[in-house]
Parts: structure tokens; C-alpha cells; sequence
């Protein structure tokens, strides 16, 4: 019951656009922008478009991505971005 609980505030969270923080890996940084989510995992920001719950999900469940592209020093604090692609990656960078 109590998991239960657990995994429906966390869906709850991320279709609101709040930050996560449970779970195998946390959604929602001081570095999110305007129409992505993002999130710190080992010193990388890992960036989604809020619209791509596939990826989203399987992060969420994994802490990682079976595929994904990868910028190094291109992030805030000179952070390697990691995303699903490359148009995440720049949409990011372009946003405000």
C-alpha cells in the first residue's frame, strides 16, 4: 500500500512539473528551463524535453538510458549534457 502511495506521488510530481525525489534517480535541478526537466546524476546533467515520457520513465526506472548523447563541458558549470539526442541537447541550450 505504501509503495503504492509512493509511485503515484511520484507520477503526480513529474506531470506537475515539480522536482522528484525519490526513486532510483531524482527529476528537476536548479538548471531545469523552460520545457525541460532536468537532472544531476554523478557531477552530469541529464536533460529532457517535459513531453518525452518515454524517456523520461525509463530515467526514472534506471537512473540512466540504454541510448543517449553525450556533451562534455557544454552544461552549466562546464557539466557534460547527457540526452536522449542531440536536438534535446540543443533545444536546452537555446532555451531561456
Amino acid at each position: 500500500m505504501v509503495r503504492s502511495f509512493v509511485i503515484a506521488s511520484v507520477v503526480m510530481s513529474v506531470l506537475s512539473g515539480a522536482a522528484v525525489a525519490s526513486g532510483p534517480a531524482a527529476l528537476g535541478s536548479p538548471h531545469d528551463r523552460a520545457g525541460y526537466f532536468t537532472a544531476i546524476r554523478d557531477g552530469r546533467l541529464w536533460v529532457f524535453r517535459k513531453d518525452d515520457r518515454k524517456h523520461i520513465d525509463e530515467f526514472m526506472q534506471n537512473g540512466e538510458l540504454g541510448r543517449m548523447v553525450a556533451r562534455i563541458g557544454a552544461g552549466p558549470n562546464r557539466m557534460t549534457i547527457r540526452a536522449p539526442d542531440a536536438e534535446t541537447i540543443d533545444g536546452y541550450l537555446a532555451a531561456r
